[in-house]
């Protein structure tokens, strides 16, 4: 039976015989970031550099071991043994034990099943775990991710004739993500072919607000475009 992992979200870890409690947010860490790279090694440098960033306490290298650990008899009281392996400069998961969920959703992603993809989100990220360095761009790398699989979703569902589904997780997106016009170009195409092209002519003024007001800058090519074929019918 496989370890389960879960990152797209608050950490998650499931042994044989139940859940996985690390004590401590630093442990959660060193865990997360070592399932970052499943499969792969991860230097103690790796690690310290992900774990405290620029602001390395002196017994740094001794912390990382100590909290190594505790990370694995907390594995081995969830029947999970032998699963942080040691070798060489540093650590690694051993792959033939763990599946994650990482690695399910961009797999997903490659084969263009976003709503399967979306479905293994439960929140920000690690969202309990602070973590720095390279591991805090592999966190930004996982959220544009995620708001790609969101817009390509909400395609979807306008290609579908799924109208009101899909301006209803639109207008979601747009609120989360502001600066995205391709989001607001997607939703006005929505509202326009779900027949309701005043919505769609007051989502053009709103973005259009947003971009002067905040930027100076006025719309995109696509969204002009856009707003002329509402106009045009």
């Amino acid at each position: 039976m496989k370890i389960e992992v879960r990152l797209l979200g608050p950490l998650e870890v499931r042994g044989p015989d139940g859940p996985v409690h690390f004590t401590g947010a630093r442990r959660r860490a060193v865990f997360a970031l070592l399932a970052l790279r499943t499969g792969r090694l991860v230097s103690r440098s790796a690690l310290v550099d992900g774990l405290w960033g620029e602001d390395v306490p002196p017994t740094g290298t001794k912390t990382l071991q100590g909290h190594v650990a505790k990370v694995r008899r907390a594995l081995e009281l969830a029947g999970a043994d032998g699963v942080v392996l040691t070798r060489g400069p540093g650590y690694l998961l051993d792959v033939t034990q763990v599946v994650v969920d990482v690695e399910e959703f961009d797999e997903h992603l490659r084969c263009g099943r976003y709503a399967e993809a979306l479905a293994l989100h439960r929140g920000d990220p690690l969202a309990d775990c602070p973590v720095e360095g390279w591991a805090g761009a592999e966190i930004v790398r996982l959220r544009e991710a995620l708001a790609f699989a969101e817009e390509n979703h909400a395609a979807a569902l306008c290609l579908g004739g799924r109208y009101a589904e899909a301006i209803g997780q639109l207008e979601r997106l747009v609120a989360l993500y502001p600066l995205r016009e391709s989001l607001w170009d997607l939703l006005m195409e929505a509202q326009h072919r779900a027949g309701r092209t005043g919505d769609a002519l007051r989502t053009y003024r709103r973005v259009r607000a947003l971009l002067v007001e905040e930027f100076g800058l006025e719309p995109g090519y696509a969204l002009r475009r856009r707003e002329a074929a509402v106009l045009a019918g």
